[in-house]
């Protein structure tokens, strides 16, 4: 089975940024009942920054299934490497906003 996808890189980017949206989702609903209130800008980048990790993260899983076919410490592997990327893609966004902004989006005034 090496070599071949069970799904497409465009099944993969749609499936990270629908789990990310998902859970961006949940959360913006769940801090509504929150004390700390979120601007509608703050909730934007949240979104798109968690969006823009989602695809991220997707394409790489797509992009190392062979590594996880192959299984074992390559499979172990495969993973964490979706989930760095992930994880610094999201992080990327909020940087290049901040920097963008000059903070000014993060602040509550």
């Amino acid at each position: 089975m090496l070599g071949t996808h069970e799904a497409p890189l465009r099944t993969r980017i749609f499936q990270g940024v629908g789990l990310a949206a998902f859970l961006t989702l949940f959360r913006m609903f769940a801090g509504i009942a929150s004390p700390k209130g979120y601007s509608l800008v703050q909730l934007a980048v949240l979104f798109g920054a968690v969006a823009s990790g989602g695809a991220a993260g997707g394409a790489v899983y797509y992009a190392t299934d062979d590594l996880r076919a192959a299984g074992g410490w390559r499979k172990t592997l495969a993973n964490v490497a979706s989930l760095l990327v992930y994880c610094f893609a999201t992080l990327l966004v909020v940087g290049l906003v901040y920097w963008a902004t000059g903070g000014s989006v993060f602040n509550d005034g």
